[in-house]
C-alpha cells in the first residue's frame, strides 16, 4: 500500500468497523436488586389501588402519598431511588418491558396464593 493512501484506507476501515459494531445486538439488559424490588413495589401499587381488579365493578383507588411510602418502604425503596429508576425507565424501554414481566409473574403469584 502507498504511503499516501494509508490515511483514507484507515479511516473508511475505521468507519465500517463502527458502523458494523452498532449492528451487533447488546444483548437484552439485565435486572438488578432495585429492578426487582421496584417490580414487587409496583405490582402492590397496582393490586393495592385496584388497577388490576378482580371484576370490572371495582374502581381504582387513589392512594394517599403515605400509603405509597409505605410500600415503598416494604420493598426497600425510598423516594429517591424510585425516581431514578423511573428516570432510567424511560431512558430503557427495553429494561421497563423486563420489570413489567417480572410485576406480571408476581400478580400471577400472589392470585395463585390466594393473596
Amino acid at each position: 500500500m502507498k504511503p499516501n493512501r494509508m490515511p483514507k484506507s484507515l479511516i473508511i476501515i475505521l468507519t465500517a468497523s463502527l458502523a458494523l459494531a452498532g449492528c451487533f445486538d447488546q444483548g437484552t439488559p439485565s435486572l438488578d436488586k432495585d429492578d426487582i424490588r421496584f417490580a414487587g413495589f409496583y405490582s402492590d401499587y397496582l393490586q393495592t389501588s385496584g388497577v388490576s381488579p378482580v371484576t370490572a365493578e371495582e374502581t381504582p383507588l387513589v392512594l394517599a402519598s403515605s400509603d405509597v411510602r409505605v410500600l415503598l418502604a416494604r420493598h426497600n425503596l425510598d423516594p429517591v431511588r424510585f425516581d431514578r429508576k423511573m428516570a432510567l425507565y424511560r431512558r430503557d424501554p427495553d429494561r421497563w418491558r423486563l420489570v413489567l414481566e417480572q410485576v406480571r409473574l408476581h400478580i400471577r403469584q400472589k392470585e395463585a396464593g390466594g393473596e
